[in-house]
């Protein structure tokens, strides 16, 4: 499905379920015009196609006693792509994870409950990569979509 096969109600009812997912049918309808059954179909062909590649729920790590949020900047030491990859992997505190070109090859997410804990999650990769962290100060632009 391309931007030009959507429509303004297809683009509408996108935002409404990126603002709240477990809004009903019913008051989606009511806010694009539609009955329940067609919002329905109208997601329906949305996932089939895969504009909508899932519904998930997004945490507030800071309720959840992470007060920091930082950000890692890995670059491997050579040879060493698939073990900086496997130790990102086995840390729980990594909340996103993804693959660059650049200096880095690696820019991972990740919440923290203290600073201190910079010491033990870094630890792993002290002899297989350089890396950078930054603490997140602020979040200027929320998550949202793409423009389409």
């Amino acid at each position: 499905m391309s931007r030009s096969t959507l429509d303004d109600i297809d683009r509408r009812i996108i935002d409404l379920l990126i603002e709240d997912c477990r809004m009903s049918l019913r008051a989606i309808g009511a806010d694009v015009g539609l009955t329940a059954p067609a919002v329905r179909d109208r997601i329906l062909r949305l996932e089939d196609t895969g504009v909508i590649e899932a519904f998930s729920v997004r945490l507030n790590a800071r309720a959840l006693g992470f007060v920091l949020e930082a950000i890692l900047t890995v670059e491997p030491l050579p040879g060493k792509l698939a073990a900086v990859e496997q130790v990102l992997r086995e840390i729980p505190e990594v909340v996103d994870c993804v693959v660059v070109t650049g200096e880095a090859c690696f820019v991972s997410r990740f919440v923290l409950k203290d600073v201190s804990d910079l010491d033990r999650l870094l630890g792993p990769l002290h002899d297989i990569a350089r890396t950078r962290t930054s603490i997140v100060h602020r979040k200027p632009i929320p998550p949202r979509r793409p423009p389409f």
